[in-house]
């Protein structure tokens, strides 16, 4: 059985290299004044360092988890929209590995 998924309009899309600069230079803006200010605080500068990094890998992970469940929801829905379907609008899938002559 398989599963096409629509919802995703752009797929083919891809980003333009000046946005992920802009992005990459925004992340070290932000690193690097958070790790000035907690060292400005007295924080020493390698607990700072580890602390904001520690923070940035949680943050990512937890994003990534919520994308990853979110997906999964939607593939589900749709997988009992395509299941409440008929066999018509069903796709088949092909086997190519069995070639009959």
């Amino acid at each position: 059985m398989g599963i096409f998924v629509t919802n995703c309009h752009n797929v083919g899309e891809a980003m333009n290299p000046y946005q992920v600069m802009g992005i990459i230079t925004i992340c070290m803006v932000l690193f690097s004044g958070v790790v000035t200010l907690l060292t400005a605080q007295g924080v020493h500068i390698l607990l700072a360092l580890l602390g904001v990094y520690l923070f940035a890998v949680w943050s990512m992970l937890s994003m990534q988890r919520k994308a990853r469940n979110s997906f999964r929801v939607a593939t589900d829905d749709q997988r009992r929209h395509l299941d409440s379907l008929g066999p018509r609008y069903r796709a088949r899938v092909i086997d190519f590995g069995s070639t009959e002559s």
